[in-house]
């Protein structure tokens, strides 16, 4: 299940259950619409919400076997409201 959750910062943060995930093992590279996952042996290409897409990338945190993966919006990327 993921889940997208918006902080009181403006920061959009993915939640993506890891059980068993051990910080050192892990690596992130966001690639286009993607985000490239590698857990130990297992490698994931995930495709990004919508909304993720138009955000930079801003930092991952590993809690309880929990990936939480922030998010800051694009102001280039977002439509501008008059």
């Amino acid at each position: 299940t993921v889940e997208d959750r918006r902080e009181a910062d403006g920061v959009l943060v993915w939640h993506l259950p890891l059980p068993g995930a051990v910080k050192e093992e892990l690596s992130l590279v966001r690639r286009g619409d993607e985000l490239l996952l590698t857990a130990g042996p297992f490698r994931r290409n995930l495709p990004l919400p919508g909304a993720l897409r138009r955000c930079t990338v801003t930092g991952a945190g590993l809690v309880d076997g929990d990936l939480r993966v922030r998010f800051t919006p694009d102001p280039g990327l977002w439509p501008r409201t008059p």
